[in-house]
């Protein structure tokens, strides 16, 4: 008799959980905010987790938004020279995560870009290229020891520092959107802010996420190359969204530091796959103004190594796909010749390329 009582109850228990595993499904929704169009998708039995999340994203925006006068940011800014600003937990870890992308590339990714952003206008509808007398006195105000960070405060030394974390913020993001969506009991889920994906754990039938990188030659065609993956960001940056044509000139959103002009390298677009939000969104729009080599030996000076793919215009002139050999497993489909490229660790890196 107790037996069957103890196998009655196995067979209730089992029917709960069956009838709680019924209950997940698809909960999707679009929306646009950190000026692009974005998309949320979980499978939870959680009916509030997209809106909630949709909550913390537009919270996040609000403070990181240089361009919205009341976030913290631009209350930093403005207070620049003056005093220090006391700002919210997740705005002191983005300036840090932006602090710490500053030393891994090398200063090519700067969050004091601010003061030539705005010269450059390239969002406005602007039709001028600043002078090199006006870049000269943005550069200036570049400076990273400029920017003191505290435990619950940010203080920008001299006035007229702006900081800009349109390169990091998304990354960021995605990434607390991530965390949201475990902290929910989700297992399965997909974040894409503009091309910046984050997708957590597999899918529901157990697969990895499939995740295509635009072709910069055709962004809205088909994809350059897909990759299988999971619980991790993909962070795509190109110059094919925004830029500015003055007098038959095309100029990019990516300037570099030291003289704050408009930067068209070898790569025309750079994708890191990592766990870490902040470190893949950073170093593709670092990626974008060091080109590859330089960008390789950034790579290679990381433990554990984030995976990286970058395309370049081939010699005849289609496009050259070098994918980081820790993707090898990864790679799924290619419109074109991958060629796997090696990096030894250590400061004076080493590279290698292999063509298949």
């Amino acid at each position: 008799m107790k037996r069957k009582y103890i196998i009655t109850a196995l067979l209730i228990l089992a029917g709960l959980v069956s009838w709680a595993a019924a209950q997940v499904h698809e909960v999707s929704r679009n929306g646009f905010a950190m000026n692009t169009l974005i998309r949320m998708t979980a499978y939870t039995d959680d009916d509030k987790l997209i809106d909630d999340a949709y909550s913390l994203l537009s919270e996040l925006d609000n403070q990181l938004s240089m361009y919205s006068p009341s976030s913290d940011i631009s209350r930093i800014n403005s207070q620049a020279g003056s005093e220090r600003v006391k700002v919210n937990a997740s705005v002191v870890e983005v300036v840090r995560d932006s602090r710490r992308l500053y030393d891994i590339s090398g200063g090519k990714f700067n969050p004091l870009i601010g003061s030539v952003t705005r010269l450059w206008k390239i969002n406005q509808a602007d039709n001028t290229v600043p002078s090199s007398v006006d870049l000269t006195a943005a550069i200036a105000l570049t400076d990273i020891e400029n920017l003191d960070i505290s435990d619950d405060a940010v203080f920008l030394r001299e006035k007229g520092c702006v900081i800009d974390l349109g390169g990091i913020a998304k990354g960021y993001a995605s990434a607390k959107l991530a965390d949201f969506f475990r902290s929910r009991g989700v297992k399965s889920g997909l974040i894409d802010l503009g091309g910046n994906i984050y997708v957590v754990g597999k899918k529901p039938d157990g697969q990895d996420w499939k995740i295509g990188v635009r072709n910069p030659f055709e962004p809205y065609g088909s994809p350059a190359l897909a990759l299988s993956v999971n619980d991790c960001a993909v962070v795509t940056s190109g110059g094919y969204e925004r830029f500015k044509v003055v007098d038959g000139k095309r100029y990019s959103h990516f300037f570099d530091p030291k003289t704050g002009e408009s930067v068209m390298s070898d790569v025309l677009s750079a994708t890191l796959i990592t766990p870490d939000g902040s470190l893949a969104d950073g170093l593709a729009t670092a990626f974008m103004i060091a080109g590859f080599d330089e960008s390789a030996k950034i790579l290679g000076r990381l433990s554990p190594m984030p995976g990286a793919i970058f395309v370049r215009e081939g010699e005849d002139g289609k496009p050259e796909i070098l994918v980081s050999d820790n993707l090898r497993d990864s790679v799924i489909m290619s419109s074109q010749a991958v060629r796997f490229f090696r990096v030894s660790s250590g400061v004076q890196s080493s590279l290698s390329i292999e063509s298949k």
